[in-house]
């Protein structure tokens, strides 16, 4: 009996190591999903036009719609991956203030910022439809950075 009581305390230790390790690994892959790649580009195309909106002209627009979906696709991943990690339970806390402490500043920036891309977008090209990515980043926003 003594034997199966340690196979089994063994057991639910490797299970939590496993768990905590894949959820360490998720938030490194949602936060390089941000910070690279098409991402990074969307992000670069976004903050020329917060800071320098007058170099843009109609033409490069629809690059900017583009831009501005791939960040809130990127957010809303973020959520996704964030639910997923704080659903684990006791395994995913470290795991999950590890994803906080990553994405709290570009959240913050683009919580702020995304808005004026969007009234941007619909002065200049009409309605922007993005409810759903709108939501999870609200959400995202609530959940981490606690507003």
């Amino acid at each position: 009996m003594a034997i199966s009581i340690v196979s089994l305390c063994t057991s639910v230790a490797v299970f939590y190591w496993q768990r905590r390790h894949g959820d360490f690994d998720l938030a490194r892959i949602l936060h390089a999903d941000l910070t690279s790649g098409e991402a990074a580009k969307a992000r670069d195309l976004l903050g020329t036009l917060l800071h320098s909106p007058d170099t843009f002209g109609d033409d490069a627009l629809p690059d900017v719609r583009i831009a501005y979906f791939t960040v809130l696709w990127s957010f809303e991943r973020l959520y996704a991956g964030r639910c997923a990690i704080e659903d684990g339970g006791t395994a995913g806390r470290r795991p999950l203030k590890f994803l906080d402490r990553l994405i709290r500043w570009p959240l913050a920036y683009w919580s702020e910022n995304l808005p004026l891309v969007r009234e941007v977008l619909e002065q200049r090209l009409g309605t922007v439809e993005d409810d759903q990515p709108i939501e999870a980043l609200v959400e995202l926003k609530r959940a981490v950075l606690h507003t």
